[in-house]
């Protein structure tokens, strides 16, 4: 639950922003069609040097943007408010190597909105080469649409990033930092398209959003604690991730995942934790799946301790990531494989540790067999109604 701080700071930051000085970017010197980059970092560095609160506009229209970063810290709240179109460039070299497209860094206070689109058109060029096989030509990586570095108290709402290059949207090192309303489109056979990553972040809130994805409708990395998921509509996309983890060392444990209220339509998994084998060490604990609805998902429920794409793995080697205190509630709809429930763990850590799950109603109608759940190196703890049945009753 939010604390009463919090929703203070929103209430106060509400107040102040609609009494803000408005800075539109066609004020200066911005143009339809026309690149924008100098007038929307013109605009910035006064609303950030501003001792009251402003409010920056990109009015409707067409816009093109080459790259832009919002760089705080700021001396008061801002708004920005996104109702035009902004326009990537096609070809991903034109930003810097290790340069995002739209980046805000080191920001407090801050609030995204508007009813615009930020498109980072990476059908032209980017998925093409966006394969793990293959590298960026002139070695550029591959851009994210909107990046938040180290950004709190802030709240993203209305607006909409369309077939970004790689992720939609990346969290690092952020806190108490809200999407409401937050909508991601990109087409399903789209690389690497993540909806939401975020990493090394606490308090993050997705709510009330639709996340159309070719990747993870929201991964979640390591050193996420206190994250809430509800309402999210995903599909395409291959569901809501916690990992993979385990492959780097230092990786911080994963801590106090929420999972409420949200569906999946047509998507390669629903809920997943995925860790790799031979791993670092890691945890996952008090992960809540409850209140989901699945529709035509190939893996409604999956917990997989052998994680390994595109690259050999010593899958001899047990992952050393402890996943406990799992509670799946509440989880309804169809899947397009028997397995309805896939507990894969690791011999190692005794496998997952205190995973609860009831009140399970998931069904199969192909010509596989009857709808099962799997367990592997995993006992878990059953209560209420449960179709198919759990495993020691199977």
């Amino acid at each position: 639950m939010r604390s009463k701080s919090t929703l203070v700071f929103a209430i106060l930051l509400f107040i102040t922003v609609v009494q803000a000085k408005v800075l539109d970017i066609t004020e200066l010197g911005a143009k339809p069609d026309g690149e924008i980059s100098k007038a929307l970092k013109d605009a910035w560095d006064e609303a950030c040097a501003a001792t009251e609160p402003s409010k920056l506009v990109i009015p409707k229209g067409r816009f093109c943007l080459n790259v832009i970063e919002f760089k705080g810290p700021c001396k008061a709240p801002i708004e920005v408010t996104i109702d035009g179109n902004l326009i990537g460039p096609e070809d991903p070299v034109v930003i810097p190597k290790g340069v995002q497209w739209i980046t805000f860094s080191y920001v407090t206070g801050l609030t995204l909105s508007g009813s615009g689109t930020v498109d980072g058109v990476g059908a032209a060029m980017a998925w093409a080469i966006n394969d793990p096989k293959t590298t960026v030509k002139k070695g550029s990586q591959l851009q994210y649409n909107l990046s938040f570095n180290f950004v709190k108290d802030s709240v993203i709402t209305g607006i909409t990033s369309k077939d970004s290059k790689n992720f939609h949207v990346n969290l690092m090192t952020c806190t108490n930092v809200t999407f409401d309303d937050f909508h991601t489109i990109a087409p399903a056979e789209s690389p690497n398209t993540d909806g939401i990553h975020i990493g090394w972040s606490k308090n993050i809130t997705i709510k009330n959003s639709v996340m159309e994805t070719g990747d993870d409708c929201v991964s979640i990395g390591d050193g996420c604690e206190d994250l809430h998921i509800e309402g999210v509509k995903c599909g395409p996309g291959h569901g809501i991730s916690v990992g993979s983890l385990g492959r780097n060392t230092g990786e911080k444990p994963v801590k106090g995942v929420y999972v409420k209220n949200c569906s999946f339509t047509e998507t390669e998994n629903g809920i997943r934790i995925k860790t790799w084998p031979d791993s670092q060490p890691g945890e996952v604990s008090d992960m809540y799946f409850e209140d989901l609805t699945m529709d035509k998902v190939n893996n409604p429920i999956i917990i997989e301790q052998e994680y390994c794409p595109h690259v050999e793995c010593k899958k001899e080697n047990p992952s050393k990531v402890k996943v406990h205190n799992v509670f799946i509630k509440n989880i309804k709809g169809t899947s397009n494989t028997p397995e309805v429930v896939k507990l894969r763990c690791s011999k190692a850590n005794n496998g997952c540790e205190n995973v609860h799950i009831s009140d399970i109603n998931l069904t199969y109608e192909g010509k596989l067999g009857p709808a099962i759940q799997e367990c592997h190196n995993v006992k878990p703890v059953y209560d209420g109604e449960l179709d198919p049945p759990g495993c020691e009753a199977a």
